[in-house]
């Protein structure tokens, strides 16, 4: 088996966790050893699940364990990362050996951060040439046109404050949300 490295990735709302868990299932449905991993930071779940309700069982793994991750990469043929963007850059020279390798690697997450700018990780997944990157947009939720490619953070309905923690997990405090925005409407303070 030839080796492949895609990433799903645009604002959120946008269909990344769907299509990593729709490709996810193509192949376990194949027979072949496929598992999907999730960083520690997101409490939300035991499994990895789009809007849209479909999922596909997990495992969580800490954002920085390069070891646990190389196991898993060992273990199974396709292996997918969803909330990519959780995870620390050092993961990234990993699953690009494993591609190289031959395997399938398949990661879904965000490309920048509530500010705009884009997440290290996402940053070094993106720029091994053999990446393929789909980048997708959502539906902006105030013009509501087919044009977010911005993720806009907001605490009580308010955007935040640009120097607010990069990571907030929506859910986790019952007053932070998030929501794609296009370039116009999106906003940081």
């Amino acid at each position: 088996m030839s080796g492949s490295l895609t990433f799903f990735t645009g604002p959120m709302a946008c269909g990344k966790t769907l299509e990593l868990v729709r490709h996810l299932q193509i192949y376990s449905e194949q027979r072949i050893p496929t598992i999907c991993l999730r960083p520690a930071t997101d409490t939300r779940s035991d499994s990895v699940r789009s809007r849209s309700g479909l999922s596909f069982d997990g495992i969580t793994i800490p954002q920085n364990d390069v070891a646990s991750l190389e196991k898993v990469l060992s273990d199974y043929d396709v292996i997918g990362v969803d909330e990519f963007q959780f995870f620390a850059p050092e993961i990234v020279p990993a699953l690009h050996a494993a591609m190289m390798r031959g395997k399938i690697i398949l990661a879904s997450g965000l490309d920048t951060d509530f500010r705009g700018v884009v997440f290290p990780t996402s940053l070094a997944l993106m720029a091994i040439p053999e990446t393929l990157v789909m980048r997708t947009r959502a539906v902006c939720a105030v013009c509501r046109q087919h044009n977010a490619t911005r993720t806009q953070r907001l605490q009580n309905g308010e955007p935040v404050h640009r120097d607010e923690p990069v990571v907030a997990v929506e859910g986790a405090d019952d007053h932070t949300t998030y929501e794609p925005r296009c370039a116009q409407h999106h906003e940081v303070r």
